[in-house]
């Protein structure tokens, strides 16, 4: 990879972190306008911009071009933060991703005519009536320069930049830095100290004293973080994990050899040293690998926002938990169910504004995301308190597709009915719309979650609200798991499935293992379990007397 390719890499990785967080801040910014969160878009907007233009893309500096023109009135006040406008912004945002992913995909920009985005980001800055402004490019160009301010230099985004802090030591002069600024973007590929220095506005060693004062001031944020590769990652767990094997092999043959008498104290003493550091180490990758659900939930904003406007409805997120911290593994597998449950509590959970009131309810619906930790699991909630399920209606539906019979159906609970959701195929929409109806989704969320070891729990109270509960695990890289024996071999059975222990002597065994109807069955605190006998399963021979106790691993 050559320099340019690197460059325009780490503009392309800063840019999507950068697109994301404008998702949930310019929905923020419509909903609690902040001088200080508008100054952050138009920072991040006016940063694309002048980096496309160094790189040459053109459709991605003439739409950040527009779109920093919009901010810059926002942001003096000129205009005010509305539904429309945010719109507008948040449709630059998508154009934008689109050609990042153009030049990600194939080094150009794509063939997409952008004219239709760019008028509309113009109609928004135009008063109204006023005739669409054409501005001659090197009037644009002057009206660029002229829009930096002394310390507007991109060279040092984190921290306090390089020409302020020199202005405020004494060691130059805020028209020297505004001359140096200017000329950076003029084309000047130099630094703003390299520039003062050739102009003998700044000495040498003034420039070496102000970068050690700005990387003091600089948040230790900047510098504690470094991005790494994924499988880099999962090579480096990969190896963990083969020294935690040999650390077993070692600490047990250690023990046989301490029983015997055969081994001296110092081995012992360090086998259990390296027992300390593997079992360190293993923690400390595995935390490498941790991310917070809030990488997740910070696109929901954005979501629940652009669906409540194609619904008509208004809705209120709400987020408790955002620091949770899964497994990056899990993150990602769980990242699409989760949207698609997110999507249907805005669609089928929460009421119009016109039917909330006629029950009695405020018009703005309430979406609240919950995530914790929980016996060594993470809970995830997605609560709305919308209409709730119509059990009945769901026993009807479920019977006209012949889903159940006309009997089971009269037979089921309410809780039971309201499993029939996640039954493929199934759905209760009278229309097939682009958000829902078509049959397809959680039957497909259930599965996904419990393929990753995790469970589906729903409970719904009509007029009420829903709430979905989701448990799943910690993380995919180590599976904790009950060793059991049968037949001299033994077998592992991961602990997220394992209920509880039940072990019964051969009396017990002899009068609590029933048979009904050929099936042996066990009744555990009033509720019959069938007994499945893990040598039979397997082919395994494994002679049994009377005599002997059992073992019953209850499951899940």
């Amino acid at each position: 990879m050559d320099e340019m390719d690197e460059v325009v890499a780490e503009f392309l990785v800063e840019s999507y972190e950068n697109l994301d967080r404008l998702d949930r801040d310019l929905v923020d910014l419509e909903q609690n306008p902040s001088a200080d969160k508008l100054a952050g878009i138009f920072r991040t907007i006016h940063t694309i911009k002048g980096t496309s233009g160094f790189l040459g893309y053109a459709k991605l500096e003439s739409i950040t071009h527009v779109g920093e023109n919009l901010l810059s009135r926002l942001r003096d006040g000129e205009l005010a933060v509305g539904a429309d406008i945010t719109s507008g912004l948040l449709a630059m945002v998508d154009g934008v991703r689109q050609i990042l992913g153009n030049i990600e995909r194939a080094g150009t920009e794509g063939e997409t005519d952008w004219t239709a985005l760019v008028e509309r980001l113009a109609a928004l800055n135009r008063p109204a009536g006023a005739a669409p402004e054409v501005a001659a490019e090197p009037e644009r160009k002057e009206a660029e320069v002229a829009e930096f301010e002394p310390g507007d230099e991109e060279e040092q985004p984190e921290g306090m930049p390089f020409g302020q802090m020199a202005i405020q030591a004494g060691r130059t002069t805020p028209q020297a830095v505004e001359r140096a600024v200017a000329a950076q973007h003029q084309g000047d590929p130099r630094h703003i100290g390299e520039i003062l220095v050739e102009a003998g506005e700044l000495e040498p060693g003034d420039v070496v004293d102000t970068l050690a004062a700005q990387s003091e001031a600089r948040p230790s944020m900047a510098d504690n973080n470094i991005r790494v590769d994924v499988g880099q990652l999962d090579k480096l767990m990969n190896l963990v994990g083969e020294l935690v094997l040999a650390r077993n092999q070692i600490l047990q043959f250690t023990t046989n050899q301490a029983g015997d008498g055969l081994v001296n104290a110092g081995l012992v003493q360090t086998s259990q040293r390296l027992n300390l550091i593997t079992t360190e180490l293993q923690a400390g990758v595995m935390k490498t690998r941790m991310q917070p659900i809030g990488n997740v939930w910070s696109k929901f904003p954005r979501v629940v926002r652009d669906l409540a406007v194609t619904c008509g409805k208004q809705v209120r997120i709400e987020m408790d938990g955002r620091e949770t911290e899964l497994d990056k593994t899990i993150i990602e597998a769980i990242k699409d169910p989760l949207t698609h449950l997110v999507r249907n509590a805005v669609d089928h959970g929460i009421e119009t504004p016109e039917a909330r009131r006629a029950a009695g309810k405020p018009a703005e619906g309430r979406l609240l995301l919950r995530a914790f930790h929980e016996s060594g699991q993470v809970n995830i909630e997605i609560s709305d308190d919308g209409a709730g399920l119509d059990v009945e209606r769901i026993k009807r539906k479920a019977v006209e597709r012949g889903l159940v019979s006309l009997e089971h159906a009269e037979r089921m609970s309410d809780r039971e009915a309201s499993q029939l959701i996640f039954v493929a195929g199934f759905s209760t929409a009278s229309q097939v719309t682009n958000v829902s109806g078509r049959g397809v989704g959680m039957d497909v969320v259930k599965t996904h979650i419990e393929k990753i070891g995790g469970s589906v729990d729903l409970q719904s109270r009509l007029g009420h609200g829903t709430t979905l509960r989701i448990k799943i695990p910690l993380t995919l890289a180590i599976i904790p798991a009950l060793v059991v024996t049968s037949g001299g071999d033994r077998y592992a059975i991961p602990q997220v499935n394992l209920l509880e222990l039940v072990r019964l002597d051969s009396e017990q065994a002899r009068s609590g293992i029933e048979t009904i109807q050929g099936a042996r069955v066990y009744r555990l605190r009033g509720n019959l379990l069938p007994i499945v006998y893990l040598h039979e399963e397997l082919g395994v021979d494994f002679e049994t007397t009377d005599d002997d106790a059992i073992n019953i691993v209850v499951l899940q």
